[in-house]
């Protein structure tokens, strides 16, 4: 279960997370920063459940940076709002363009309180850690409040977890079928038709016309691996692999592009956007 504990009486608490490192810190918003450094006590005291003492000793080895959640209000009111601030770890992914997740939350104090921040106890490390500059944190914080809104969006919601739940998996095979969901349901493609899914995702991106052809090609060449996984074609370890990895990019591309127009485009404009040029 996910969880932020607080004290009575503290004003901060800290979510440790795994995937990106900063240099410095940055204010994402009000009273939420993302720190270079993580907050580290011992846990044994101040853990109330075995799941929370093991997401800190399994997790702590793990944390690459942490967001540092500070409110007016004590309690309640704080652990509410550092629960609310989980959301920023898929916003932080969409700004690095990589896997991203939360870890654990500490809130310090004369017994720092500690509780899992994902629902998955044991975090495997991840391929690469991503160093992320200010510019693309100024994206995150830029685009915070167009994000808030998509992630109450339906499509956008459930495509963001399908990004965020995939590194999860332990099988690749898993992996590349789960982000091809969320492109699918994002893109409100309900049957496998590859050329509708690599038109409209050519028609999201910002690109000359040179940049949206090879952007089709790209979308339809990745979407061969999807359909052997899914179908039992014939596919070894390194193509899965790379399928695993351009459907992560895709995903992360097309969901950071409906965060920039503030909209997930609906079918019908995407439509029309095709049809408003003429053959010449």
């Amino acid at each position: 279960m996910v969880s932020v504990a607080t004290g009575d009486g503290a004003h901060s608490l800290f979510i440790a997370g795994h995937g990106i490192s900063v240099q410095s810190t940055f204010e994402l918003a009000s009273g939420i920063f993302v720190e270079p450094t993580v907050e580290m006590h011992d846990a044994a005291d101040g853990s109330a459940h075995f799941s929370d003492y093991s997401a800190v000793i399994t997790g702590h080895k793990l944390a690459d940076f942490s967001l540092r959640i500070e409110s007016e209000q004590s309690g309640k009111a704080l652990a509410v709002k550092g629960r609310n601030a989980l959301w920023n770890f898929h916003l932080l992914s969409l700004a690095a363009q990589s896997p991203i997740c939360s870890i654990f939350s500490m809130t310090p104090g004369t017994r720092p309180i500690f509780a899992a921040a994902n629902r998955n106890i044991l975090v495997r490390r991840l391929a690469a850690v991503k160093l992320i500059g200010a510019e693309r944190l100024a994206w995150a914080r830029d685009n915070k409040e167009a994000f808030d809104t998509l992630i109450k969006v339906p499509a956008f919601s459930r495509a963001m977890r399908c990004f965020g739940n995939s590194h999860y998996l332990f099988d690749t095979d898993m992996r590349i079928m789960l982000l091809w969901s969320g492109i699918e349901g994002l893109l409100s493609v309900d049957s496998e038709l590859v050329r509708r899914i690599a038109l409209y995702a050519a028609l999201m991106i910002e690109g000359n016309h040179e940049e949206k052809a090879n952007w089709f090609a790209e979308v339809k060449k990745a979407y061969g691996v999807r359909s052997k996984t899914v179908h039992g074609g014939s596919v070894n370890e390194q193509m899965l692999q790379n399928g695993y990895q351009q459907a992560s990019h895709i995903l992360l591309r097309l969901l950071a592009r409906c965060v920039e127009i503030g909209r997930v485009p609906t079918p019908a404009e995407l439509d029309a956007l095709a049809l408003s040029s003429t053959l010449s």
